[in-house]
């Protein structure tokens, strides 16, 4: 018998070929920044099986970079800053 002891989200090669191939249309259609990542805000915030996040780049050197970030903390981060943005177009 097994039991599922914590609920993870798990996407197939398919999905997230799906959901880069999205992003890559957005940028291609020059979406606004901001609201790219209010969309992603609000994936995060929504969906519950995502506990962190995960960035992975190369810098000019071609060395490779890892970022972990806890999810609340993110959106934490991301939220402050967005209002302080407000506050100061105000």
């Amino acid at each position: 018998m097994s039991v599922e002891l914590r609920n993870f989200l798990s996407l197939s090669h398919e999905e997230l070929e799906e959901l880069n191939l999205q992003a890559k249309e957005q940028r291609k259609n020059r979406v606004a920044g901001h609201k790219i990542q209010e969309e992603k805000l609000k994936y995060l915030t929504d969906e519950t099986r995502i506990k962190a996040v995960t960035a992975l780049f190369s810098g000019l050197e071609g060395r490779l970079h890892v970022l972990d970030y806890d999810k609340k903390s993110l959106i934490t981060t991301s939220s402050s800053g967005a209002n302080s943005k407000q506050k100061s177009l105000s």
